[in-house]
């Protein structure tokens, strides 16, 4: 019994210090997001751009420079921070939304509006997301 319990102390010990955390790495360029909580309504036509896959709008009045919407398959609805992530708030860095990709005027930098990933090379943060929650045609998007 005494083998066994040093034996299990051994495995035990080995996996704690095998185990490596990586931290997160929070993007330092956009990390004070304001909390928010908004609901929309697909019925109304303000929203009509987001009633069908790959249909895409921005709400100027969330986030930090505005939110993103993207309707993905036609019943999950994406939210992204429309801020350049790689850039401090500035005149130039509201991203615009171009068919399924995102850019940046401050650097030219690209970003999907599928993944939130960045597509320019050398880019080190990706778009922001926000939560979305979706009940028939009422979305709600918050931080």
């Amino acid at each position: 019994f005494v083998a066994k319990m040093k034996w299990l102390t051994c495995v035990v010990f080995l996996c704690v210090l095998g185990c490596k955390s990586d931290p997160i790495q929070q993007n330092p360029y956009l990390n004070n997001l304001p909390p928010f909580e908004f609901e929309l309504s697909l019925d109304l036509p303000l929203y009509d751009g987001l009633r069908f896959a790959g249909g895409s709008i921005t709400i100027d009045q969330l986030g930090v420079k505005g939110v993103h919407l993207y309707n993905l398959d036609g019943s999950q609805i994406l939210a992204w921070e429309a801020s350049c992530p790689n850039q401090r708030p500035s005149d130039c860095s509201k991203t615009t939304i171009n068919d399924i990709i995102v850019e940046c005027s401050c650097d030219d930098s690209t970003y999907s509006l599928v993944t939130g990933q960045p597509l320019t090379d050398g880019v080190e943060y990706g778009l922001i997301n926000y939560g979305t929650r979706r009940s028939g045609n009422q979305v709600l998007i918050y931080n």
